[in-house]
């Protein structure tokens, strides 16, 4: 262009950088990767020359959208230090500071450099401190009213960033997720007002960033990793309470809310509560009309996969809450979609495993719903099926052979279809109730396929 006589401006320079910021590998671009920093090179001698930018339709501050561009170019080539050093180099105030999308851009760069979990101690040390600082400086200029916003991007990166870090960062990410997002720290753990304040708290400004189904992802991630699976309970059932940001829950968020508690359940609290609280999330998520948001608008959202019901009945396995788990298996088993009438094979072991300890009403309940919906127990007649089964959906298969012959060492007792032994309406008076003979086949088939197995 310019041995043509032709000026690149500020629009120019972008353009050619949103091109290369298309890259996703840089590995065996290492001679684009040098045009790219020549571009950057022209672009900062374009900026330090005033008319430029006077006499630039684009205006002094869309000089630094390809700056942000060229950050994130260097992040994803792998040079870190390189991409900090431009952030490093912009002005400190004035129409050439860093904006939002410069700290989403660097705050992203460092996120990926940590992403790894066998990134080097001294790495992961360094790209903290270098987050902190660019946060900081995020939040001085919005004090001074110099940025007027934090992008969502940037909010997401951070907490991916402190989560890796020591103790004193991960209160830093606490902090954040209350005072930009909303999100309130367990109770007790917020500052009380001074004691000499005889007034009220004043109420808190509205959220600088409303929460999104990835900050509350990354937030999720980021308290397991933290060694913090208690607060990541907390932050997923802050938001199922929430009518206004129920809307941005998924399936993802249900199994990692799932393994936070069954981390806990491992340390020892198998309180019932957190059965009970995996059930309203899975029944929630399978309830007719969910994926609609408050306008009834269609949201995209899936129900619960397979490894998330497994996980769900996991827990209640682990917390030996037998009502918790039925109300998740007829959740599932009657839900339309993909998992309708079907549930996988490790998830009826689960719930046959609750049946063999529960009460005689709740076993029978289990045995109710596995007869009604148990088609998929036809392998056992098939050698052709059991053998295409991967050598862990055999072995699926026969642990639950075990668990309904332990189960039917003795047939339940039969109820009255309306009544489920409590006084109330039978939870599965729908099902109808199985003869006595019925067990005797079940416990008959599966008796027969360990025999065949073990031959």
């Amino acid at each position: 262009m310019k041995r043509r006589g032709f000026v690149p401006n500020v629009r120019t320079y972008a353009t050619m950088m949103n091109g290369y910021a298309a890259v996703e590998d840089w590995a065996t671009y290492s001679q684009q990767l040098e045009s790219v920093h020549a571009v950057y090179a022209q672009l900062k001698q374009h900026i330090e020359e005033p008319h430029n930018l006077v006499h630039d339709a684009a205006g002094a501050s869309f000089v630094l959208y390809p700056i942000s561009l060229y950050i994130s170019i260097l992040g994803k080539a792998g040079k870190y230090q390189k991409a900090f050093d431009v952030f490093h180099e912009l002005d400190a105030d004035g129409p050439l500071a860093p904006h939002a999308k410069v700290y989403s851009s660097l705050l992203s760069v460092l996120a990926d450099r940590v992403a790894s979990p066998g990134t080097e101690p001294e790495v992961v040390a360094q790209s903290v401190s270098d987050a902190k600082y660019a946060w900081r400086r995020h939040m001085r200029s919005l004090e001074k009213g110099l940025q007027d916003h934090v992008e969502p991007r940037s909010v997401d990166a951070i907490i991916k960033v402190l989560s890796r870090g020591e103790p004193q960062d991960h209160e830093l990410m606490f902090d954040i997720l209350r005072d930009i997002c909303g999100l309130p720290r367990p109770a007790g753990e917020d500052q009380p007002p001074p004691p000499s304040s005889s007034s009220p708290s004043p109420p808190r400004p509205p959220p600088k960033v409303a929460p999104t189904r990835w900050i509350l992802g990354a937030t999720l991630d980021g308290c397991i990793a933290a060694g913090h699976p208690d607060k990541a309970v907390h932050y997923a059932q802050s938001v199922m309470s929430s009518r206004e940001l129920r809307a941005i829950l998924g399936p993802w968020h249900l199994q990692k809310f799932l393994y936070a508690h069954i981390l806990l359940a491992k340390e020892g609290s198998t309180s019932s509560a957190r059965g009970e609280n995996a059930a309203e999330w899975v029944e929630w998520m399978t309830a007719p009309g969910r994926g609609r948001n408050n306008n009834n608008e269609k949201l995209a959202l899936p129900p619960p996969n397979e490894n998330t019901v497994v996980s769900a009945l996991e827990l209640c396995y682990r917390c030996e809450d037998a009502e918790s788990a039925l109300r998740i298996a007829r959740a599932v088993l009657q839900q339309q979609g993909p998992m309708h009438g079907s549930m996988p094979v490790t998830a009826w072991v689960y719930l046959l495993k609750l049946a063999i300890v529960a009460l005689r009403e709740e076993q029978r309940r289990c045995l109710e719903l596995l007869n009604a919906y148990g088609s998929f127990l036809d392998v056992w007649e098939s050698s052709s099926a059991l053998r295409r089964l991967e050598p862990l959906e055999k072995k699926a298969y026969v642990s639950l052979a075990l668990c309904i012959v332990q189960v039917l060492r003795t047939v339940p007792p039969s109820l009255p279809p309306d009544q489920d032994g409590t006084g109330r309406l039978g939870a599965d008076a729908e099902l109808g109730q199985s003869k006595p003979e019925v067990w005797s086949d079940l416990r008959r088939r599966a008796e027969s396929f360990l025999e065949k197995y073990h031959k």
